[in-house]
């Protein structure tokens, strides 16, 4: 239970910093917020459930975790395109989208697992990823016109998703490179 909750909590951290500036920008609905807050549970649940089941069936940690990061990007796009009208010719920002849903649901499986290489540059992630949170509301705060808040939301959401999304992929290159050091050096 402890596992499912520090994955929710994080995943939840992870995916709301999306909601709060898309929330600055639009106004607060709260019953929208908590609609959001409810499929936000759901979706890391079905995450956590599905990242068990990977290490359930698949003995290579590398590909299990490739396999997620994919099915939480391309799962996350069906959402966006299929259930929010976001489709592939509607906006250029697919790849930021992309970058946000693997963030969302692939992070929480690797900021939460015991590795001594990830546990080394977990810090320096959250770090990272609260100073980011601070500039970007501050900017879109500060902008004085709608359309402005919009595109600033828009890029810096996109560019730093994309950010945190390669950085949890090197996460993952250093922990398995960690785990074949280990293996090597116990066969040997």
């Amino acid at each position: 239970m402890k596992n499912y909750l520090q994955f929710l909590l994080t995943g939840l951290i992870l995916g709301l910093f999306t909601e709060v500036e898309l929330k600055l920008i639009a106004g607060i609905n709260p019953s929208m917020f908590i609609t959001v807050l409810f499929a936000y549970r759901v979706i890391l649940t079905m995450s956590y459930a599905g990242s068990k089941l990977l290490g359930r069936f698949i003995s290579s940690q590398w590909k299990g975790d490739l396999l997620h990061y994919s099915a939480a990007g391309f799962f996350g796009l069906a959402i966006e395109w299929i259930l929010l009208g976001n489709g592939p010719g509607s906006n250029s920002l697919q790849l930021g989208m992309f970058a946000m849903w693997t963030t969302f649901c692939f992070g929480p499986r690797i900021l939460t697992r015991d590795s001594p290489a990830i546990k080394k540059d977990r810090r320096k992630f959250w770090i990272a990823f609260a100073v980011a949170a601070m500039l970007i509301t501050t900017v879109v705060l500060l902008a004085p016109h709608l359309k402005a808040k919009i595109v600033i939301t828009a890029l810096a959401l996109s560019g730093t998703y994309l950010i945190w999304s390669i950085w949890l992929l090197i996460l993952v290159w250093q922990s398995n490179r960690n785990i074949q050091l280990a293996t090597t050096i116990h066969d040997a």
